[in-house]
C-alpha cells in the first residue's frame, strides 16, 4: 500500500519572472508609498520629533509586511535562497529575480469559513510579504527556480560566471 502524502510535504513550483513587469513595479512602489505612509502617521503622533525616522519606518514595515526568515548560501556554484513563508501557498508568491537582487512578495486573502463566527479576540497579523535583497554575488537569473515545500521556499540560481581580466602593466 502506497503511503498518503500531504499537499504540504510534496514541493510546488513557484513562477520566478523577471523584474521588468511594468505592473509588478508598479505594486512595489504602492507598498513603498504605504509604508511610507504609515512612517509619517507614527512621526506625526510622536509629535514631529526628529531622531526616530528609521524607527518608524520598521515600524510601519512591521505593522504592513509578514516579517521573512532569510538564508543564502552558497553551494556547488548555485545560490540557494531559503524564505520562511509558512501558511503562503505558491499561488500566494511572486518571485522575481535579477542578477544582482532577488524580490520576495506575496499576499495571502482570508477566508471566512462561517458567517456565524463571532471574533472575541485577534492580534493583528499582517498578510503580506514584501522583501527585496541584494545578492552576494551575480546570478543567472534566467536559469532560476523557486519551490515551495512545508512553509520554506528556496530559489535556487546559478551564480554568473565572472571572467578575470588581466591587466597589463606599461611602464610610464
Amino acid at each position: 500500500m502506497k503511503p498518503e502524502t500531504s499537499l504540504q510535504s510534496v514541493p510546488q513550483d513557484v513562477p520566478v519572472k523577471p523584474n521588468s513587469v511594468p505592473s509588478f513595479w508598479a505594486e512595489a512602489n504602492d507598498l513603498f508609498k504605504k509604508t511610507e505612509a504609515r512612517a509619517f502617521e507614527l512621526f506625526e503622533r510622536r509629535g514631529r520629533q526628529l531622531g526616530r525616522e528609521l524607527e518608524d519606518w520598521f515600524t510601519a514595515e512591521h505593522e504592513l509586511f509578514k516579517p521573512i526568515a532569510v538564508e543564502m548560501i552558497e553551494k556547488d556554484n548555485l545560490l540557494v535562497i531559503r524564505a520562511e513563508v509558512p501558511g503562503f501557498r505558491s499561488q500566494d508568491l511572486e518571485i522575481s529575480l535579477e542578477p544582482e537582487f532577488v524580490v520576495i512578495k506575496g499576499h495571502q486573502t482570508k477566508e471566512t469559513e462561517s458567517e456565524t463566527e463571532k471574533t472575541f479576540y485577534s492580534e493583528t497579523k499582517s498578510n503580506n510579504i514584501f522583501r527585496k535583497m541584494a545578492l552576494p554575488f551575480a546570478v543567472l537569473a534566467d536559469d532560476g527556480e523557486a519551490t515551495l515545500k512545508e512553509g520554506v521556499l528556496e530559489i535556487r540560481a546559478p551564480k554568473a560566471a565572472v571572467d578575470a581580466k588581466k591587466l597589463s602593466i606599461v611602464a610610464a
